[in-house]
């Protein structure tokens, strides 16, 4: 069986977040490409389940829902794609090309958790 990249599972949890959760682009359009970032960030950090809700966590405390450390990175990149994908429409693009990075950065350290499990 083929593992997935990072890049793939951070693609798969954004396409979920659509699909399942219902997030439309006028819905990420509303919260705005800091609101998102600054979620995507608090996941970023979380290390586990049991990880405590930052302080800057941008929404009700209910929607904290922190995972493994590779569902958080999963869904940290997966927002921080949506807020680049706000950016792009709002033709902020230095902002959108710091978050892709962002996006990286999320699935390179997936990809090295991966590769740890893997071993």
């Amino acid at each position: 069986m083929t593992k997935l990249t990072g890049w793939q599972l951070i693609a798969n949890e954004r396409k979920r977040q659509i699909k399942e959760e219902g997030w439309s682009l006028s819905h990420d359009d509303q919260h705005g490409a800091g609101v998102l970032a600054s979620a995507a960030l608090c996941y970023r950090d979380a290390s586990g389940p049991d990880s405590v809700m930052p302080h800057n966590w941008p929404w009700d405390a209910t929607w904290w829902k922190p995972k493994s450390r590779e569902r958080n990175l999963e869904r940290a990149g997966a927002l921080y794609q949506a807020a680049a994908e706000v950016a792009e429409r709002a033709q902020e693009y230095r902002v959108r090309d710091d978050l892709r990075e962002h996006v990286a950065s999320c699935a390179n350290l997936l990809d090295s958790i991966l590769e740890i499990e893997a071993n």
